[in-house]
């Protein structure tokens, strides 16, 4: 009887084990984040949950963006509100809450952020401004 609950138990355990290395580092944050980029972007529905992941994220974030937002709708000036504040929320705490050393840094952000201050006029570009003087501020210590 006891053998039958061991081979049971061990069963299941290398299951878990096998079904823990099907994804890559990442897929499941970058999928979850670009469904979450999509509906804030479309339905302008904003949950905590979006919150969270994007302070865990950082420039994973601006990744998600790039994949999800057609070039077109980066003219939008409420598209770019948008994306702003998703960017603002990424870098809120840098050095504490995101996860990754390599999403610390704004690589991928800063280039959006250039790219969209080229696509836009008037006092969006001074807010896109801001956003960019507030991530390179939140950044200039982080690791």
């Amino acid at each position: 009887m006891k053998t039958a609950h061991l081979a049971v138990v061990a069963i299941l355990l290398g299951a878990v084990v096998v079904l823990g290395q099907d994804s890559k580092p990442g897929e499941y944050e970058l999928s979850q984040l670009k469904d979450s980029v999509h509906r804030i972007t479309t339905q302008h529905m904003y949950l905590g949950w979006d919150e969270k992941a994007f302070n865990r994220s950082g420039d994973l974030v601006a990744v998600a963006i790039v994949k999800t937002i057609p070039e077109s709708a980066l003219t939008s000036p409420t598209t770019v509100k948008e994306i702003l504040g998703i960017l603002h929320s990424a870098f809120a705490c840098p050095s504490r809450c995101i996860a990754a050393p390599d999403n610390r840094q704004p690589n991928v952000t800063m280039l959006l952020l250039e790219h969209l201050r080229t696509r836009s006029s008037g006092p969006m570009q001074g807010e896109i401004d801001q956003t960019t003087n507030f991530i390179s501020l939140q950044t200039k210590d982080t690791k």
